[in-house]
């Protein structure tokens, strides 16, 4: 019987596993908990409820995908600033490659953000009305998420693989993890990830970074929003956002009270 030696390679492989297994877990039973979606709405009004619970959501990816397995990552393993940095990027994926990517993405993004089980699901934050305030959070909201999100996925997990098992059990091992993670979005969503997957690990390993795929994720999610928002019938960009508006009838109501009990004296 052959059996692997646990070198430092396979050390960290295994290590990167476990990081993204446990560290997945926790961001979905934490952030998605009824609990935390009771908590929001009985401490705040609906719009501050949705943009609210969305950067807790946001935060808690940031924790457990990005910061926390990083942390650990420096503490125990070499660091390779090279792959976590934009220095590592390399020649060999071309800017007019990603600005073509890009590009394709976005009218991937425009054609499917039309279907209705799409826009029901997205934009994440449920809300009538969006300003600008309300599309900075959404994007702020996105960046700090996948930044974490791609730092496990194209960063720790993709290369430490590679080094212990070779490319393609890597890539293999990355797609399968990548799917199994959407699979609470649905059966196409779930098979979409596959292909989009595959080309973060390739643009991932041809640059030796995460950073590239990290710009095509948030483009994706971006421009899916943005695209959803456009097609669906109970949302609208509004120069005055959804935010505001709520803050401003409070005010109202408050005003009201006051004059009330004014004119009772």
């Amino acid at each position: 019987m052959v059996t692997q030696s646990l070198t430092p390679e396979l050390i960290r492989a295994l290590a990167a596993l476990l990081c993204i297994t446990v560290g997945y877990a926790a961001y979905y039973f934490i952030a998605f908990s009824d609990r935390a979606g009771r908590f929001f709405k009985k401490h705040h009004a609906p719009v501050q409820n949705e943009i609210s619970l969305f950067l807790f959501q946001k935060l808690t990816g940031f924790f457990f995908l990005g910061l926390l397995p990083g942390v650990i990552y420096l503490q125990l393993f070499p660091f390779y600033p090279e792959r976590y940095s934009f220095a590592g990027i390399q020649p060999p994926v071309p800017v007019y490659v990603v600005v073509l990517l890009a590009l394709l993405i976005v009218i991937t993004a425009a054609f499917s953000a039309k279907k209705h089980d799409i826009y029901r699901r997205i934009p994440h934050m449920r809300i009538h009305h969006w300003g600008i305030k309300e599309i900075a959070i959404s994007i702020g909201g996105w960046a700090m998420y996948l930044l974490a999100y791609e730092f496990i996925f194209r960063g720790l997990l993709l290369f430490s693989t590679a080094e212990a098992w070779g490319l393609w059990p890597a890539v293999l091992i990355n797609l399968f993890f990548y799917a199994v993670f959407h699979i609470p979005n649905g059966r196409k969503e779930t098979l979409a990830a596959i292909p989009f997957g595959l080309v973060l690990c390739a643009v991932s390993l041809l640059s030796g970074s995460f950073w590239l795929a990290f710009l095509l994720h948030l483009v994706l999610s971006v421009s899916t929003e943005m695209f959803a928002i456009h097609f669906n019938p109970d949302m609208q960009f509004h120069f005055r956002g959804a935010l505001e508006a709520e803050r401003a009838r409070e005010r109202g109501g408050e005003g009201e009270n006051e004059r009330g009990g004014e004119s009772k004296k």
